[in-house]
């Protein structure tokens, strides 16, 4: 089978990367090239990554500096960006793991969804022993760019940025990841355009173990992760409301979508930060107009909370 597929690892943690690397060598097609690219990590990463070199077609890349800290989408980029002339492009992580099927399953999706830009994988929640805590629900088959994204929004199903295969020229014309601080959302945000007009295609019989553990920002709550979450939610917001329908006509929506992700986030910010928060969404979706009506939407929210 022609090699036909470059799979990404954005690499700065170390602990579970072995883990990672295991699986991905224990595949049973090995049509691929995995390509690794060392965020100017302190950890050994080039080390570990040597003991695979004559289990996996492995192109390694340590970069002089590191710039997930400051801007991880474009580390998410330039990792991107070492590929070759792979005509699909799956970025993975170096802390997640995959059935050892699931490049096999890939090419034969692939086979069946051939008007297809972007493919899904269905994912179980590990922890740091890498057992299973949460098989997640199948993905049902069709989903639309827009249903995708409401019941993303709505937490009807989940998805991390590891599940997801897509054709790189697709990737390249729709303007590559979506870049909100801290990757916040622009998974999201770039699955449904590289959706498109089209539906997401499945991969059956094989999934991707997303590592639920310390070292990922997704449980961070502190007031400093929890401000930049909220800002890029509302950059998250201004664009899918931008994306699918002129300015405003999905204002509702969107508000509740927003008032739920402030009432996760609210009370591990400072009063300044509240503030800031809910004057840059006011902004963002040009209510000004509306600001002292949202502003009490958000105390009311606040006070729910508190009960």
């Amino acid at each position: 089978m022609k090699n036909n597929l470059a799979i990404v690892i954005p690499a700065y943690k170390s602990t579970f990367l072995p883990a990672a690397l295991d699986s991905i060598a224990a595949q049973t097609c090995k049509d691929f090239t995995l390509y690794i690219g060392d965020d100017c990590s302190p950890n050994n990463i080039g080390e570990i990554v040597s003991r695979y070199r004559d289990k996996i077609n492995i192109v390694y890349k340590r970069f002089d500096t590191n710039l997930g800290g400051k801007d991880l989408v474009a580390q998410w980029e330039r990792c991107i960006d070492m590929t070759q002339n792979e005509e699909w492009l799956w970025l993975f992580s170096d802390d997640d793991m995959m059935d050892k099927n699931c490049v096999e399953e890939f090419y034969r999706a692939v086979g069946e969804n051939n008007d297809c830009d972007i493919l899904h994988f269905d994912i179980n929640i590990i922890n740091d022993e890498g057992k299973i805590v949460k098989k997640t629900k199948t993905y049902p088959k069709g989903l639309s760019a827009w249903n995708f994204c409401k019941q993303r929004t709505d937490c009807k199903i989940l998805s991390f940025v590891v599940e997801y295969v897509y054709r790189k020229v697709s990737f390249m014309d729709k303007g590559r990841f979506q870049n909100f601080d801290m990757a916040w959302g622009s998974d999201v945000a770039t699955i449904t355009k590289l959706i498109g007009n089209n539906t997401l295609g499945i991969i059956s019989n094989a999934r991707v173990s997303w590592r639920q553990s310390d070292e990922n920002i997704s449980p961070d709550k502190s007031a400093k992760v929890s401000y930049r979450k909220l800002m890029s939610v509302a950059d998250y917001t201004d664009w899918i409301n931008t994306y699918f329908f002129s300015h405003g006509k999905m204002s509702v929506y969107l508000l509740k979508v927003y008032l739920k992700r402030y009432k996760q986030y609210f009370s591990c910010l400072p009063g300044g930060y509240r503030e800031a928060v809910e004057n840059n969404f006011i902004v963002k979706m040009g209510w000004a107009k509306y600001s002292l009506a949202i502003k009490l939407l958000f105390k009311i929210v606040s006070c729910l909370y508190h009960k």
